[in-house]
C-alpha cells in the first residue's frame, strides 16, 4: 500500500483583543482532531510569511475588520508575501473567518480582491461574526477547521 503524502494546513490570524486568536486556536484543534495526520501550523500574521505559504497546501485566515477594512496586521502579512507568492505561482485554497464589531463586509470585499490577486480560490463560504464570539461562533470556527482539514486530506482541494 502506497504511503500518502502528508498535507499541510496553515492558519494565520491577527488579533488585538484575543477574539480572532481564540477562534483560530479552536479551528486548529478541530483540524487536528478531524485529521490527525495533517500537519497544522498556527501563526500570528506578524510571524507568518512566504516560507509558510510555500509549505502549506491550504490556508485559513482569521482577522478583524478595523475601520471598515482588513486589520493592519493581516494587511502587513499580505503586503510582505504578495510578490514572492506571485513569482512562485503559489495558488492555494482558502477559507476566511472575520470576527468584527462592524458587519465585516468591507473587510471581506478587500480580502476577496487580494485573494484574486494571489490567484487563490475560496473553498468555503466566508464566516463573519459580529461582537464577542459566543458558543455558536466557536462552533463555526471548529466546523471550518475540521471541514477544511478533511478537504485537504481527501484531496478535494
Amino acid at each position: 500500500m502506497a504511503e500518502t503524502e502528508t498535507k499541510h494546513l496553515l492558519i494565520v490570524y491577527h488579533s488585538q483583543s484575543g477574539r480572532n486568536e481564540s477562534l483560530a486556536y479552536a479551528a486548529s484543534r478541530a483540524a487536528q482532531d478531524a485529521e490527525p495526520d495533517l500537519e497544522v501550523r498556527l501563526l500570528r500574521a506578524a510571524e507568518a510569511g512566504t516560507r509558510d505559504l510555500i509549505w502549506c497546501d491550504g490556508v485559513l485566515l482569521f482577522f478583524p475588520e478595523n475601520f471598515a477594512v482588513i486589520a493592519g496586521g493581516m494587511k502587513d502579512f499580505f503586503d510582505r508575501s504578495f510578490y514572492p507568492v506571485i513569482e512562485r505561482q503559489i495558488i492555494l485554497p482558502y477559507g476566511v473567518f472575520i470576527c468584527t464589531g462592524n458587519d465585516g463586509t468591507n473587510a471581506l470585499q478587500d480580502f476577496e480582491r487580494i485573494a484574486r490577486g494571489y490567484s487563490w480560490r475560496s473553498v468555503s463560504e466566508a464566516v463573519i461574526v459580529t461582537g464577542r464570539p459566543d458558543g455558536a461562533a466557536f462552533t463555526k470556527a471548529e466546523e471550518l477547521g475540521a471541514a477544511f482539514a478533511s478537504g485537504l486530506s481527501l484531496g478535494i482541494f
